[in-house]
């Protein structure tokens, strides 16, 4: 009985994570440039979503990790089988600056980590300028957590609930 409840808990963590796309590029540090191709990549595949994993949408996102905003629709991969990689062209509406890529696999999403996208038409828009009160502006946390490290903690969490409540049986 006991092994019984382990295989099943083990099999329910294999497929909650089969799901979710490892996303290898872009990563912390790539460049992309506005309006040509670039490659999203990626380990895994998403075929537990039957005909919707032909044609799974790329959006591009930004803002901090609690509070994404949508920027624009890349396109579409198939994750169905064994492709590991697609082309996807940033829109030249895209001003220069941080950015993410959210993959809308179902039923956990999966998200890259922020990386530059560089629009020689459109730079990134200046800094604010700091208080002129002679009071030193106020610091702000220097560790930036990404949606992708977010998603993956709560990814986890699931996880290690699910395996928790099946070793209660035993």
């Amino acid at each position: 009985m006991k092994f019984a409840i382990a295989v099943v808990a083990s099999t329910v963590l294999a497929v909650a994570s089969a799901d979710m796309l490892q996303i290898n590029n872009p990563t912390n540090g790539t460049n992309w440039t506005t309006g040509v191709p670039n490659f999203v990549g990626w380990t895994g595949n998403c075929a537990s979503m039957g005909n919707d994993s032909k044609t799974v949408k790329v959006d591009l996102v930004n803002g901090p990790a609690n509070a994404v905003r949508y920027v624009a629709t890349l396109g579409a991969l198939d994750c169905s089988g064994t492709n590991t990689r697609a082309d996807m062209t940033v829109p030249n509406t895209v001003v220069s600056g941080e950015y993410s890529i959210v993959v809308r696999t179902s039923p956990q999403q999966s998200y890259t980590n922020s990386f530059r996208i560089n629009n020689p038409a459109a730079p990134e828009p200046a800094a604010p300028a700091p208080p002129s009160s002679g009071q030193p502006a106020p610091s702000s946390p220097t560790t930036a957590h990404s949606a992708a490290s977010h998603a993956a903690s709560g990814a986890m969490f699931v996880m290690v609930g699910l395996a928790a409540t099946a070793f209660q049986f035993l």
